[in-house]
């Protein structure tokens, strides 16, 4: 029974899940998904992360520090990966409910304010304390439509770079929004965060001109939400109109020019055009060798904390040589019946279920 309540939390994950993923046809995604790529290298991977959660137990590393290598989104987004996994490589169910309680361990460490999974709208990783402070530390500039649609611009240009560096499903990596912050007399604040921008461990070449992008948003009259996943968005109202103020912050410094913002823009594009034809141009058995180390690169900064490599083993990439990714995509049962595929997806997403692909 104590263990039945203690993964009671699994039922609000499933139910996260299910509203942010829908009757999604995976199979549209391009060049590739997870689905497709992750079932050749379950149990190798596993075996990888494994190492990880035990190194963290060995050094007794909290859970507090942990998280802070982490950031909401790749812990939700990496628990769905890692149900997927667990049920492929058919995991007894002792060592699968441990690999989701340690992200969601994480979860609680990075979410204050609570809505681990997004299903009430929210990614709020600051507390009230901190959003108070953010507003208080430094003046915000006025928000017009002019500049609201030049930050639309610029979130566009960063979005489309990280899904051509972090192949669209590990977006988590690349951008995520926190919000909505209430702020009083119908006011909102949403920070958009656009990271890791310029990968020169997984991407020797790229030229973007940032690694880091902090959009502080405040609007009027305009309700947002997000999801599980932190990179989907939704708004009501007017957000070009609504934009109040605003404070953006580029590699740690605060920019006011929006000559700066406009060049930032159109560098960001032209590099995620180019990394996109490059990616998608990619032979098949090396876009399944990239895809391993951009997964790995997810777990840098934690890998780091704890003295570890995070660059792929031998045997992560030996696990994806001579395979397809057709091979992948057959592992999973297809539905053309919603409630069928809702059932299945279900079931598999659940460590506390004995049902496997």
């Amino acid at each position: 029974m104590e263990q039945q309540e203690k993964f009671l939390w699994l039922d609000e994950y499933l139910d996260a899940l299910q509203e942010s993923i829908g009757f999604m046809d995976l199979s549209t995604l391009q060049p590739t998904s997870w689905r497709h790529f992750q079932p050749l290298i379950a149990k190798e991977w596993l075996d990888w992360l494994w190492n990880i959660i035990g190194e963290a137990e060995r050094q007794k590393v909290s859970y507090t520090e942990l998280a802070k290598c982490f950031e909401p989104d790749l812990c939700r987004e990496h628990l769905l990966f890692v149900t997927e996994d667990l049920k492929t490589a058919k995991w007894p169910i002792e060592k699968r409910l441990k690999v989701a309680d340690f992200f969601y361990q994480l979860l609680k460490a990075q979410m204050p304010q609570g809505d681990l999974f997004g299903l009430n709208g929210s990614t709020k990783r600051h507390s009230s304390l901190a959003i108070k402070q953010i507003i208080n530390e430094g003046e915000f500039n006025k928000g017009t439509p002019e500049i609201a649609r030049e930050f639309g611009k610029l979130y566009n240009s960063a979005y489309n770079l990280g899904a051509a560096l972090y192949l669209d499903f590990y977006m988590g990596k690349a951008v995520e929004n926190w919000g909505p912050y209430d702020l009083g007399n119908g006011k909102i604040l949403v920070i958009k965060e656009m990271r890791h921008l310029k990968p020169t461990e997984i991407w020797p070449n790229v030229n973007s001109k940032c690694e880091k992008i902090d959009l502080l948003v405040i609007y009027e009259g305009v309700k947002f939400r997000t999801d599980l996943i932190a990179c989907h968005t939704q708004y009501e109202g007017d957000v070009i109109s609504g934009l109040k103020e605003w404070k953006i912050i580029i590699d740690g410094k605060s920019v006011t020019d929006m000559s700066i913002i406009k060049n930032l823009t159109q560098n960001l594009g032209e590099e995620g055009s180019r990394q996109w034809i490059y990616l998608t141009e990619l032979p098949e058995e090396q876009l399944l060798e990239k895809a391993v180390w951009i997964r790995c690169f997810c777990f840098d900064k934690v890998c780091d904390l704890l003295s570890l490599d995070w660059r792929p083993t031998q045997k992560l990439l030996a696990a994806v040589k001579g395979k397809t990714l057709d091979e992948g995509w057959r592992t999973w049962k297809q539905f053309t019946n919603k409630d069928e595929y809702n059932d299945y997806w279900r079931k598999i997403w659940d460590p506390r279920e004995e049902f496997y692909p």
